[in-house]
């Protein structure tokens, strides 16, 4: 009985406000880590590949290439939790009005493992990225 008292008083608004805001900061903490990534690589670059020329990987040393694949997962992870927070924050707030609010609004399960194996991938790129840069 108190469920249904607790179902009926719930403001269904405020899960799409605080699952944006939650993606937010999300976003905003991969942004930093990928800045770090980056910033990383350049720094490696500039400090290991100093003599003209082109810059072709074979010619750089294995710990700057490796810099360079952890950026590169660290830029495709970031975009792949973006479409994945974008895609979900616009689902919630579209639901709101049509999903009757007894069931829930779910994520799917293809949004969500998405999202955890780009985590997991950003994680080990940074990992990797500390790893390479010391």
């Amino acid at each position: 009985m108190a469920e249904t008292t607790e179902r009926a008083t719930r403001d269904p608004g405020l899960q799409p406000e605080r699952t944006a805001l939650s993606w937010r900061r999300t976003i905003m903490s991969i942004i930093v880590a990928d800045l770090l990534i980056w910033r990383g690589f350049f720094h490696a670059l500039t400090h290991e590949h100093s003599e003209p020329g082109g810059l072709f990987l074979s010619a750089l040393p294995a710990h700057v290439t490796g810099l360079g694949v952890c950026a590169g997962v660290a830029s495709l992870t970031t975009v792949v939790l973006v479409c994945c927070a974008v895609g979900r924050i616009k689902s919630l707030h579209a639901g709101v009005d049509r999903h009757d609010h007894e069931g829930g609004i779910a994520a799917p399960a293809l949004t969500l493992r998405t999202a955890s194996a780009a985590i997991v991938a950003l994680a080990v790129a940074a990992i990797f990225a500390i790893v390479l840069g010391m």
